[in-house]
């Protein structure tokens, strides 16, 4: 299965404010652990995947952003959903740690 790294400037044009909390509403549009599966090593920057944590829409409806949880709880896996296409789109290292400048902290 083909992976799409999204450069941080992609991940930001499917992100737009305010992202829609949908976890606890949202269906499954397409299975992403297959997705998840085939992404390089090099892609997760050393982190273990965990679960879900969090499904947030963009307010057009057009982006999902699926945001699975790490050995760190600022630091994301995110698989965006193209909707409107009913696929994934690619995915992206969500660093808060490094974008913020927020502490590692590790669960």
């Amino acid at each position: 299965m083909d992976t799409h790294r999204l450069s941080a400037e992609a991940f930001n044009d499917t992100f737009q404010a305010p992202m829609q909390d949908v976890t606890t509403t949202a269906e499954q549009i397409v299975d992403i652990w297959p997705y998840v599966d085939a992404i390089p090593q090099a892609d997760l920057e050393s982190f273990e995947l965990a679960d879900v944590a969090y499904v947030y829409l963009n307010p057009t409806g057009r982006y999902e952003h699926v945001l699975i949880a790490t050995e760190d709880k600022n630091v994301f896996f995110v698989i965006v959903i193209d909707v409107n296409q009913v696929k994934i789109y690619g995915h992206h290292l969500l660093n808060l740690v490094e974008l913020y400048g927020l502490a590692e902290e590790t669960e």
